[in-house]
C-alpha cells in the first residue's frame, strides 16, 4: 500500500479498525513490556532522519546530545517505514531498519515516532530484535489527553521520554511506566541578531508544518494580528511552511488572503540550516499564535538566535518562554471541537490566544525597536 493511501485510510477509519490493526500488527511483531528492563548498550536512536518535520529534527537532535555525552549512537532511518515523504539528505551514513533487525543482544532503542507510527516502527524492527533490549519511545503530543492509540502504545514500552513538562504531566495521567521530560538539546547558534528594525520595518517570522494540524499551528490568527498592529509599509510578515500539500484546499485560501494583505509573503519546501538560520536572523519578531505546543521547538530556536518572539502563553513553549525576548499572549483555554484528523474526540482543551493582546505586543515592540535606532 503506498504512503499516501495508508494515510488516507488511516484518516478515514474509525478509531475502534486503528485500534484493531494496531493490536493485530503488534501481536505478531512486537513484544509487550512487563517489566522496565535493564537497557544499556549499544544505543539505537531511531528517527526519520531524512524527513524534514520537527519530530524528525528532534531526533537529529537527541543523537547529538548522545554524542556530546560521550555515548556511542547507532542512528536507524524509519522515515520509509512511518510513512514519512524523504525530503532531507542524510548528513551521515544510517543504519537501515534491516540492518538494525539483524543486530542481536541487549541494548537500548529509542523510537522517535508518536503512535500509531511508533507500533510500524516497531514492528518493522521485530522481535528477534527487541528481545533483552529496552524500549523508550520519545513522544511528541499537544493536549492534555491522548488518543486511545496511543494508550495502545503505552503497552510496548518500558519508558517514555518527551520533551516537555506539559506533555509529561499529561502521560503520566495515563500510566505508571517512567515518563521523563527530556527537552530538546537545541545548540547556541553559530550567529545571534543584535540590531532590530534596521531600516524602519519590523519584520516577523512564523515557521510551521501545515501536516502538524493547521487549526493547531492557527496561522490565521498570526496574519490577523499583524493586519490589525500595523499600517502598510510599518512591517513586513513571512510565513515559512513545510508539508503544504498536506492540506492544499486550507493552503490555497490561506495563500490567497497572504497575496492579498500587503507586506505578506509565504515560503515552502525544506530549507538547509544554514538557510535557516539567514531566515531567523533577517527577522525581528517570531509570532506564533499556535492553540497548542507538544515542545515549540521553532519558538526556542527563533530565541536562540535572538528574536523576540510573541506566542500563546500555554503549553510547552512555555517551560522556556523566560525573559525580557519572550512575550506571551494571554489565551483562553476551550474545548477541542475537530470533526476529523488526530485530536477528533479527545475531550481535551487547548488556547484561544487573544488577537487584540498579541496586537498591542506587536506595536509596542514596532515603537521600541524603532526608536532604538533613531
Amino acid at each position: 500500500m503506498s504512503r499516501s493511501l495508508l494515510k488516507h485510510w488511516w484518516r478515514a477509519s474509525p478509531q475502534t479498525l486503528r485500534l484493531l490493526f494496531c493490536a493485530g500488527l503488534c501481536l505478531l511483531r512486537a513484544r509487550k513490556r512487563f517489566q522496565d528492563a535493564a537497557g544499556g548498550e549499544p544505543l539505537f536512536v531511531c528517527g526519520a532522519f531524512c524527513n524534514a518535520s520537527g519530530l524528525a529534527q528532534g531526533a537529529r537532535l537527541y543523537a547529538e546530545a548522545c554524542r556530546q555525552q560521550g555515548r556511542q549512537a547507532h542512528l536507524v532511518d524509519i522515515t520509509g517505514v512511518v510513512c514519512m515523504p524523504r525530503d532531507l539528505e542524510p548528513a551521515e551514513p544510517l543504519l537501515t531498519v534491516a540492518d538494525a533487525a539483524a543486530m542481536r543482544g541487549p541494548g537500548t532503542v529509542i523510537i522517535h515516532a508518536n503512535p500509531p507510527q511508533f507500533q510500524l516502527a516497531l514492528c518493522a524492527l521485530g522481535k528477534e530484535f527487541l528481545r533483552d533490549k529496552r524500549v523508550v519511545g520519545y513522544w511528541v503530543w499537544e493536549l492534555e489527553a491522548f488518543p486511545p492509540v496511543w494508550k495502545h502504545a503505552l503497552a510496548y514500552v518500558d519508558a517514555v521520554e518527551v520533551p516537555s513538562v506539559f506533555v509529561a504531566d499529561a502521560l503520566r495521567r495515563c500510566t505508571r511506566k517512567p515518563v521523563t521530560a527530556r527537552p530538546h538539546a537545541v545548540p547556541a547558534p553559530r550567529r545571534r541578531k543584535s540590531r532590530y528594525a534596521a531600516d524602519g520595518v519590523l519584520r516577523c517570522l512564523y515557521v510551521f508544518d501545515a501536516g502538524s494540524s493547521w487549526e493547531r499551528k492557527n496561522p490565521q490568527a498570526a496574519l490577523d494580528a499583524f493586519v490589525r498592529a500595523f499600517k502598510p509599509g510599518e512591517a513586513e510578515l513571512t510565513f515559512k511552511i513545510s508539508n503544504e500539500g498536506a492540506d492544499p484546499e486550507r493552503f490555497a485560501r490561506f495563500q490567497a488572503a497572504c497575496v492579498a494583505t500587503p507586506g505578506v509573503r509565504i515560503l515552502t519546501g525544506s530549507l538547509a540550516p544554514e538557510a535557516m538560520e539567514e531566515l531567523y536572523l533577517r527577522h525581528d519578531v517570531y509570532l506564533s499564535l499556535h492553540r497548542s505546543e507538544g515542545f515549540g521547538l521553532t519558538i526556542l530556536e527563533a530565541l536562540r538566535h535572538g528574536l523576540h518572539v510573541v506566542a500563546t502563553g500555554w503549553s510547552g513553549n512555555m517551560d522556556f518562554m523566560t525573559g525580557e525576548m519572550a512575550h506571551a499572549v494571554p489565551c483562553a483555554l476551550t474545548p477541542v471541537r475537530m470533526r476529523s484528523g488526530p485530536y477528533k474526540g479527545c475531550g481535551a482543551r487547548w488556547a484561544e490566544p487573544d488577537v487584540e493582546a498579541a496586537t498591542e505586543i506587536l506595536r509596542e515592540l514596532h515603537q521600541e525597536l524603532t526608536a532604538a535606532n533613531a
